[in-house]
């Protein structure tokens, strides 16, 4: 009797751990496929009106490498460089190339800024058969600033980090990484990749997301490490002593301001130096005005913003 309950003691623990295995076998599958889906390859071109040809024309391209790809760079002097404040680089957001920023790049070249900006891994000009996932933006930024850097920053003392969405949030955790930074410009950024992922991953598939939470950081900590993966900017802001503006539209869906956006987790960051410019307007639709120019408003906000960091540097 006694054998016979071992027996089907055995063959219950057996169905259970097969279970068990089938269950994390198709669970990491349909991660890759999700992850896949969401990082593919961005070679979407952006539309270049004729009025800022002559911007487009002034530039100067760059390349470098980040990792094993190469990624293209674009440097626009500034209107009047001999009168220049300082060197900006613009981190581009998610499914987006530096050309997708040319209004706000002009507006702020007019302003007196430079302003360096780069297709990250797998967009537009710049190498990588995907985009690989959101952290892929940290060591792209590391590329790029070291690149800057080499080239002695163009030849200006003041480095502004500026960001939209994925890049806003790259741009805020760089900073322990850097030197020499006056000031952060983070629009409608993400506070964290697994944020950020999770939210990309149920607006793809629903709440079903959460069941696979864990092989989704598992996967994502697999391609870039666990302390790439767990950077979050609330924790970054709240120990740093760079001024920092944090822009957000209050009727942003993509990055909302109530779950993964930097500013819901506000009450987190206890640094002074951090400044909070609240706009009516959706994630990306903050940047620009009803002409499709850039949004006056708010450049003229973040204009004011950086010449105060500046002089206060």
């Amino acid at each position: 009797m006694i054998s016979v309950k071992k027996s089907k003691l055995k063959r219950i623990l057996i169905i259970i751990l097969t279970a068990i295995l089938i269950f994390c076998a198709v669970s990491m599958t349909a991660t890759k496929l999700i992850y896949d889906r969401i990082f593919i390859r961005y070679d979407t071109p952006a539309q270049i009106p004729q009025a800022l040809s002559a911007t487009v024309q002034s530039r100067q391209e760059c390349q470098f490498f980040s990792g094993e790809n190469q990624l293209t760079g674009y440097y626009y002097p500034a209107a009047q460089p001999d009168n220049a404040h300082g060197l900006i680089v613009f981190v581009p957001g998610f499914h987006a190339g530096g050309d997708d920023y040319l209004q706000q790049i002009h507006q702020l070249l007019n302003y007196g800024w430079s302003v360096f900006t780069f297709d990250t891994t797998g967009t537009c000009r710049s190498q990588g058969k995907n985009q690989v996932g959101f952290s892929q933006v940290i060591p792209d930024l590391e590329a790029a600033l070291k690149y800057v850097e080499n080239r002695e920053r163009f030849g200006y003392n003041e480095l502004i980090l500026m960001g939209h969405s994925r890049g806003a949030y790259a741009a805020c955790c760089i900073l322990p990484q850097t030197q020499d930074v006056t000031a952060v410009v983070s629009i409608s950024g993400v506070n964290s990749a697994m944020e950020a992922v999770m939210q990309m991953s149920t607006n793809t598939i629903g709440p079903i997301s959460y069941g696979n939470y864990g092989f989704l950081w598992l996967y994502q900590a697999a391609l870039f490490g666990k302390e790439t993966l767990n950077l979050q900017a609330d924790d970054i802001l709240s120990t740093g002593d760079i001024p920092v503006l944090v822009v957000h539209g209050t009727m942003d869906t993509q990055v909302p301001t109530d779950t993964c956006s930097i500013v819901s987790h506000k009450s987190s960051i206890a640094s002074e130096k951090v400044e909070y410019l609240l706009c009516e307007a959706g994630h990306t639709e903050l940047l620009y005005d009803a002409d499709g120019t850039a949004n006056d408003a708010l450049m003229e906000s973040i204009h004011s913003f950086l010449i105060r960091c500046v002089e206060e540097a």
